[in-house]
């Protein structure tokens, strides 16, 4: 039974307007653990025990519905600190085998050392969670993106609603630059108005979200029309600056723009040294939530899981320090299951036995070299996901090659957000 509590806000993905996940928020802005927290005297341990339970409630909200999307939750510093071990709650079933985005924001009661944070959320992470960073550039500074090298960073309302404001657009634009550098892809949250979620796309804004976009909604699920809507919008648009190639710089001594070439019979400058191609974000920009399951899941669990995930390639089998050990293809396993007696030989088997081994890339790849690291090897399996890894090898999400494939063929231009065909009704004779 869905608890009353809880609304929802749904995530676009500005690139295909795709919604990729609802925000858990309370319904009545009374029912806010800061809100609650307030002017009682509350300790730090007593806030963070009351927020780890309301998001534990929040998740299991969002999963009643059954809902097809991830879900993200709002927690606070405090409960990274002192409670995180209740979050756990959250993660092991197989009801939805994509983890939870912990929206970590600032701190209720104190202000948290940041050296103790950056290593409460490493174990988090450790343990299969998603991470986003919720308020960067009010809450949080740059440089606490650096170190978490979240999966997500979120923008307050404020400051999108201030893009267009010389001091809060330069402000915004450093939360970009960072975010970009560790290939963390950048939210807007609050958005209610088009020429600033234009303005914020083309700065390099990938995800979006507010009264524009839907808004808050009773059931864990985006307004059909909006990604037309949304589409419609962006289609216009050129490429962000991130998906952009680098602009060619002129080398000495060879003709270019500003450099005409020496005249005949002139003393000809000096060789230059090549210029280096810039390495490219790297690839977890492009990441998406993997759908996981533990390395002794059955078949017929690895069937319910595909099932609840019909947009996912295929799944994740991690270990217990949430490293990946094998990678189960939609198509390959689904054709096993659904030969003949495949049910039946394969429904309490584990799905290891049906699973190849992972084609991992670390986070921090460049593109070119994801797309190498795709090309190469088996050609059977050219088509499945990349696992992206960090460094310690635990598993970051996946990226689909055809998004890689997209990002290499198409044109800066043209690789921006495209409009869906409409489908039409048949006719008749």
């Amino acid at each position: 039974m869905p608890d009353q509590r809880f609304a929802y806000i749904p995530v676009h993905d500005l690139r295909s307007g795709r919604c990729t996940g609802v925000e858990v928020v309370p319904r009545l802005h009374h029912d806010a653990v800061a809100v609650a927290a307030r002017d009682r005297g509350w300790d730090a341990r007593r806030i963070a025990e009351l927020d780890a339970g309301t998001a534990v409630s929040a998740v299991a909200s969002a999963r009643s519905w059954g809902a097809a999307v991830p879900v993200q939750v709002d927690v606070a510093a405090d409960t990274v600190l002192h409670a995180r071990g209740r979050l756990r709650a959250m993660l092991g079933g197989t009801s939805d085998p994509v983890a939870p985005l912990l929206e970590v924001g600032p701190p209720i009661a104190a202000a948290a050392p940041a050296e103790h944070l950056v290593l409460a959320l490493a174990e988090l992470r450790r343990w299969g969670f998603r991470i986003g960073l919720d308020g960067a550039g009010r809450a949080f500074g740059p440089e606490l993106v650096a170190a978490v090298r979240p999966d997500v960073v979120k923008l307050e309302p404020d400051l999108c609603d201030g893009m267009l404001d010389t001091g809060t657009g330069a402000a915004v634009r450093a939360v970009v630059e960072v975010s970009r550098a560790v290939g963390a892809p950048v939210a807007a949250t609050g958005v209610r108005d088009a020429a600033r979620l234009t303005g914020l796309f083309a700065i390099g804004i990938a995800f979006a979200q507010g009264p524009l976009l839907g808004g808050t909604r009773a059931a864990p699920e985006a307004d059909p029309a909006t990604r037309a809507e949304l589409l419609g919008l962006l289609s216009a648009m050129p490429q962000p600056a991130a998906g952009r190639a680098a602009a060619v710089r002129p080398v000495p001594g060879r003709p270019g723009p500003g450099h005409p070439a020496p005249e005949r019979g002139g003393t000809p400058e000096p060789a230059a040294t090549p210029v280096p191609v810039p390495a490219g974000p790297p690839v977890r920009g492009l990441a998406v939530p993997a759908v996981t399951l533990p390395d002794d899941a059955v078949g017929d669990t690895a069937r319910e899981a595909l099932r609840a995930r019909p947009d996912s390639g295929g799944i994740v089998l991690v270990d217990r320090a949430h490293r990946p050990v094998g990678y189960l293809d939609r198509s390959r396993v689904l054709l096993q299951l659904a030969g003949r007696f495949g049910h039946a030989l394969w429904a309490e088997k584990p799905a290891a036995e049906l699973a190849d081994p992972p084609r991992t890339v670390d986070e921090r790849t460049p593109l070119h070299r994801a797309m190498e690291i795709g090309l190469s090897g088996d050609p059977a399996r050219g088509y499945d996901d990349l696992v992206v890894v960090a460094p310690d090898g635990t598993c970051r999400g996946v990226v689909p090659v055809a998004e890689l494939w997209r990002r290499a063929i198409l044109p800066p231009a043209a690789s921006g957000p495209r409009p869906v065909p409409v489908p039409q009704a048949a006719r008749t004779a």
